[in-house]
Order: C-alpha cells, then structure tokens, then sequence
C-alpha cells in the first residue's frame, strides 16, 4: 500500500461531502495563518505538525483494524495499513487549535494562575468541547457515509457511532492538549520547543492509544464492545 493515493472516482456514495471538505479547507487555513500572524511560525508548527502527525497514525490504524473506513475522498494518506484522508487530518489539527484556545480562554476566566493545574483543567476542557463537537459531527458524517462505522451490533451506540469514539475523541484531544501546553510553557528555546514537540509525539500518541485500548477491554469485559 502507498504511503499517498489519489481517487479518481472522488465524490462517490457520499452526501454533502464537498461542502464539508471546503469547509474544513477554509477553516484550517485560516487557523494556519491567524496563528502565524500572530505567534510566528514555530509556535504554528508546533500547534499543528504534532497533532497531523498524531492523527494520522491513530485514524490510519483504527481504519487497519477494521472498525471503520473512509469513502469518497481525494487524497489518502497511509503510515499503518488504513488509508485516511488528507483533509480528516488536517481537520484533527484544526480541532487542537480552536479547542486549546477555547479552553484557555473558559479557563482563564476562572482560574488565573498560569500552572500545571491551569494546563490540567484546560486540557480537560479542550477534551469536553472535542467530545461535544463529535456528538454533533459524528452522526452526520456517518450518516452521509463521510466515514463509516464497521463494528458489532452489541456495541453501545448513539445514532449508529460506538461511544468508545466520543471518548477517543475527548483523549486524543485531552493529552495532545496537555503535551502543547506544557511544551509552550516550558523555558527552552524556541527551536528546542519545535524540537520536543515533534519528537515527543510518540510519547504522546502511545499514552492516547494505550488508554483508549484499556477502555476498550473494560468495555469488552462488561459485553458493552
């Protein structure tokens, strides 16, 4: 399997995709260059490389076990034996930055002091406003087979998405916001904060898949995966 392909028969078997991808084009470009007028473009590499990184391993091996599979899509990305869609990753990056700064901002708010227990408690907001978002996106997008969901009928699941998404979602989103904060706030240089950022993903990317994989199994042994 290629690392890249393109589909020729794009568009096909799927509702409303177009509008979507545009949507997502438009909107992760301009986080891109918001976020570069105003932190510079290492502070903008390490907002979005790590976590497009991230998510291609994660999306491209939950697509290699089967659970799910994209259809209708231009270009396809693979590093693991799925093929996931450029703009789906590009689209995971996006979700970092509106929901990092959202939580910063809800956060702040309440809680002053520029600590570990700030980046905790904004991490857990970015996560919740992650998991929210999917609770909305998800159904639509299966429903209009954007992406599709493959697993068991003895899963729990709302409007067809197995729940154990929704918490995969608030993970992915909960550490790769903690690991960007901690890695902003720390004292080296900038080129060094580039640095860590990229090689700590997979640090980063083993933690989310370990987790999620121990929810998976607590799940299986109640019947509920």
């Amino acid at each position: 399997m290629d690392f890249i392909r393109i589909d020729l028969n794009a568009g096909q078997q799927t509702t409303y995709l177009v509008p979507f991808l545009i949507l997502i084009a438009i909107v992760w470009s301009a986080l891109v260059y918001l976020s570069y007028k105003k932190n510079g473009a290492k502070k903008t590499i390490i907002y979005f490389l790590p976590m497009i990184i991230t998510s291609l391993f994660i999306e491209s091996a939950g697509v290699a076990s089967g659970r799910y599979h994209y259809t209708g899509y231009l270009v396809y990305l693979s590093v693991v034996g799925g093929e996931v869609p450029l703009s789906i990753v590009l689209a995971w990056s996006a979700n970092l930055v509106l929901f990092l700064n959202m939580g910063k901002h809800m956060v702040s708010r309440i809680y002053k002091k520029r600590n570990r227990l700030q980046i905790l408690a904004i991490s857990l907001v970015a996560g919740a406003l992650g998991a929210c978002l999917d609770l909305l996106e998800d159904p639509i997008a299966h429903h209009n087979n954007w992406w599709i969901w493959n697993g068991s009928l003895a899963e729990i699941r709302y409007y067809d998405v197995p729940i154990l998404n929704f918490i995969g979602w608030f993970l992915l989103l909960f550490f790769m916001t903690l690991a960007t904060l901690l890695i902003e706030r720390s004292r080296f240089t900038e080129n060094r904060k580039v640095l860590l950022a990229i090689t700590s993903i997979s640090i980063t990317g083993t933690i989310v898949f370990i987790v999620h994989q121990v929810i998976v199994r607590l799940f299986g042994l109640f019947g509920f995966a």
